[in-house]
């Protein structure tokens, strides 16, 4: 989520649930709406409690989905750099196809994959080259046999590839599931609210605001959090982002340049292919 974005968010919250909390305090009883004070701090730490171990819970789930998705993105880019280095034992012209279909993947998966990820889709444009990577595999093969072990790498590492691409586009599809988030926001709502009650015209403001500031923060701040860590690919700070994949890009310019070989690359910057 954008930090400043959030901020605004937190900011606004606090200054609605502030303003709130004086205009019930200026209808509140003097002394409060309780008669025992420990009773209702024990009821509020039960409340506390439990959105915290709710929060805990929900939090664990979603981080586990976000280092998936990262771990996910890096094996998919190492598999594509050890493709990349084995297509350069592919016979002829296959070799400069292989590679520069490869250096297109790359760049599809930035540009194009990486934006559809955000509504749990995938790019039409990289599946287009993972299907011309794959004609290439079978070119290869039928030209030498399924037992070389070029065309044995090959598919071992096309095999980690859609392993990698499969698992973090299913991550992009996952969320928080509506009955958590539910959850979530009735115990937010009960313990925002519960301070509510806590309003007294005989308190001094200063420390009435500052507790209902602090508590609404926590809480705002909290919910904030679970919502980046359960959308890893919203394409905001904090997302998983392009940078393992920019690197195979960069990894595979080297290994082009260090072998004096000129992949035959048939499209932009954005993976969108040309013509031929």
């Amino acid at each position: 989520m954008n930090p400043w974005l959030a901020a605004g968010v937190i900011i606004a919250s606090v200054v609605v649930m502030v303003a709130l909390m004086f205009l019930v305090r200026r209808r509140a009883r003097p002394g409060g709406r309780f008669s025992d004070s420990d009773r209702a701090s024990g009821i509020f730490g039960f409340l506390g409690a439990g959105f915290v171990i709710l929060l805990g819970f929900v939090i664990f789930l979603g981080f586990g989905t976000y280092e998936s998705g990262a771990n996910h993105s890096d094996a998919e880019a190492a598999a594509v750099v050890a493709q990349f280095r084995t297509a350069a034992d592919f016979n002829g012209n296959l070799a400069q196809n292989a590679q520069g279909e490869l250096v297109c993947y790359a760049r599809s998966v930035i540009a194009q994959e990486w934006p559809s990820m955000r509504n749990g889709e995938r790019s039409p444009v990289t599946e287009d080259w993972v299907v011309a990577l794959d004609d290439t595999g079978v070119e290869q093969q039928t030209a030498t046999s399924t037992n070389a072990q070029p065309v044995k790498n090959w598919w071992d590492s096309t095999n980690d590839r859609q392993l990698g691409r499969s698992g973090r586009v299913l991550v992009s599809e996952g969320q928080i599931p509506t009955l958590l988030w539910a959850l979530l926001v009735i115990g937010a709502v009960l313990v925002v609210g519960w301070v509510l009650l806590y309003a007294d015209p005989e308190e001094d403001w200063l420390a009435q605001a500052s507790m209902m500031a602090g508590v609404t923060t926590l809480v705002v701040a909290s919910l904030l959090a679970v919502q980046v860590v359960a959308s890893p690919f919203s394409g905001e700070s904090g997302s998983v982002d392009t940078g393992s994949m920019e690197y195979a890009l960069v990894q595979m310019d080297q290994f082009a340049k260090a072998e004096g070989v000129a992949p035959a690359v048939y499209c932009d910057k954005a993976g969108l292919p040309l013509a031929k």
